[in-house]
């Protein structure tokens, strides 16, 4: 049994309806659902320290790999705000290099560097007169060369990530090139798109190669790309782009509705200019019939509010959709029938296009985050809609860990926002809105189509550090979770109703990692100011009913 530290959270979270607090004798007392979520540290000493990073689940193993991490004196943590972007903002050093199994229930790790892990797949021979020995040994090449020609796969900063069933996707990220020994004016976003089997991998990394099938090595990895990768030359020195790629994101989400594929948000950051996705973007990926490690892909036409000026500084200038880095979540709506619909949500995000102002003459640069939200919908007539209404007071504005469940008694879907930047105060020039350890409920309702925030509690780590920044938030697969499911969809929204009993406390899931920021405006990495975290905490869930 796991052990975990005595100190936790307790809060409190009630989804209301709006009805009248007396019944009269022709109406019925309704029962409200009030959700108690305890928040408890894990007490483990495996995990590693991870930010913004890849993973995929199968069972209580945890896949990991990309992202940063601490290498020499925290270098992992927040980016050096004041420093030049080209060579001392993103450390190499803090660039994660390993691939790791880590087990929860366990707290056992697995490791292998991506060159050890090609290196082993390299040199495996399977078993003399195994089934398929020759097909897998001819398969064996073909496979280490695909890893070499994706390799940043595995070593980019803040890909766009998900899981359906055994597959995890993962798309784009920043960094630099494998071979790159020139750190300056190297970063490039990359529109990389890979499709890897998540039970084959894990069996991969912890050196169990034999139990891999034909089947399991056929579909192991398939990579693609939406555009392509060309050198230009910067300063006398040649740097490489990508050119005529729509998939092009670091800082966003990706999602599945139905056999879609949806890249929401992000940027385009290299190392000396940025371009905003301004968009979501529609695509689907198979893998090819000639090729079983390659992925065919076409994209479809953006959903934006700038489809004129798309990809230009004109839409960055103008767009509601320029944000990244911040909570882009699973969503439901209701379409003119009143039938659910899934879609996806804006809440938060940064950074405004009107960031810079002009007081007493003096130009001043405010990196001003969104509080606004933006509701999408690919299968209604009108894709999008921006709730200018919506005022997210900057509280939980940046990337954090997150859960939605659906509440059929209120007729509602919240958004829980655990941690991250944004502590509800207004940043001064030139400096992020302060990390915070608050929880905030978006609340959205599905008769009205109008969400509104609600801070729960302000400190739900309990500590005096900050954590949720670049976390992400693992669901127990040891738990029955049921999930909405839309037009015979499994979607990624909690059923309340079937997931939580009266008065029993549900271990839903785990936060883990992300940034560690020893203060509320760090600035910049090292001892005492910000790190990569290993942190794990558990989240449970109890349902209780209220008379209203």
């Amino acid at each position: 049994m796991k052990r975990f530290t005595l100190g936790s959270a307790m809060l409190i979270v009630l989804t209301t309806c709006f009805l009248s607090c007396k019944p009269t004798k022709e109406e019925a007392t309704v029962l409200i659902p009030e959700y108690v979520v305890n928040v408890t540290q894990v007490t483990q000493q495996n995990a590693p320290a991870l930010q913004s990073y890849a993973h995929g689940v199968n069972g209580a193993d945890w896949l990991l790999f990309a992202g940063r991490t601490n290498r020499i004196n925290d270098d992992g943590g927040l980016h050096d705000l004041n420093a030049n972007y080209t060579n001392t903002s993103f450390l190499p050093l803090s660039y994660n290099d390993d691939i790791f199994v880590y087990n929860v229930e366990k707290d056992e790790v697995s490791a292998l560097s991506f060159n050890e892990m090609v290196s082993e797949i390299s040199s495996f021979t399977p078993a003399s007169g195994s089934t398929d020995a020759a097909a897998i040994t001819a398969l064996i090449p073909q496979i280490a060369s695909a890893l070499k020609a994706n390799g940043t796969v595995f070593r980019a900063t803040n890909p766009l990530v998900m899981q359906e069933g055994e597959y995890m996707y993962v798309v784009g990220g920043y960094g630099t090139p494998l071979d790159q020994t020139d750190n300056g004016n190297a970063y490039i976003t990359f529109d990389q798109v890979a499709k890897i089997n998540v039970p084959s991998m894990i069996n991969v990394i912890k050196g169990d190669l034999n139990a891999l099938t034909l089947a399991d090595w056929q579909s192991l990895v398939a990579f693609g790309r939406s555009g392509t990768i060309d050198p230009i030359v910067i300063n006398g020195k040649t740097k490489q782009v990508v050119t005529d790629g729509k998939l092009v994101s670091t800082g966003g989400e990706l999602f599945k509705i139905g056999s879609t594929f949806y890249l929401a948000g992000g940027h385009n950051f290299t190392a000396n200019s940025q371009q905003y996705v301004d968009a979501v973007y529609p695509f689907t990926m198979s893998v090819s019939a000639s090729n079983p490690l390659a992925l065919d892909i076409t994209v479809s036409a953006p959903i934006t509010d700038v489809p004129t000026t798309i990809g230009t500084p004109a839409a960055d200038a103008t767009s509601k959709f320029r944000r990244r880095d911040g909570p882009i979540v699973s969503a439901l709506y209701m379409d003119s029938n009143k039938n659910l619909t899934e879609g996806l949500a804006f809440y938060g995000g940064v950074f405004q296009p009107d960031s810079v102002v002009i007081v007493n003459k003096d130009t001043t640069s405010y990196l001003r985050a969104w509080n606004t939200a933006i509701y999408v919908t690919p299968s209604l007539s009108a894709k999008y809609t921006i709730d200018s209404d919506y005022n997210q007071k900057n509280f939980n504005v940046y990337a954090c860990a997150d859960f939605e469940l659906y509440d059929a008694v209120s007729g509602t879907v919240s958004t829980f926002l655990m941690g991250g930047i944004g502590d509800g105060t207004y940043q001064g020039p030139q400096t992020l809105s302060p990390f915070t350890n608050s929880l905030t409920q978006v609340r959205y309702d599905l008769s009205t189509g109008k969400s509104t925030p609600k801070v729960i509690d302000q400190n739900i780590f309990g500590g005096s550090s900050f954590y949720g920044a670049e976390t992400e938030f693992i669901f127990n697969s040891s738990q029955p979770i049921s999930f909405m499911t839309v037009n015979g969809d499994a979607t990624e929204v909690i059923d309340a109703d079937k997931t939580f009993q009266e008065g029993q406390g549900f271990d839903l899931g785990f936060i883990y990692g992300g940034i560690e920021a020893f203060e509320n405006t760090p600035g910049t990495f090292g001892r005492g100011k910000s790190a990569a975290s290993s942190k794990i905490w558990k989240v449970t869930v109890t349902k209780n009913t209220v008379n209203n």
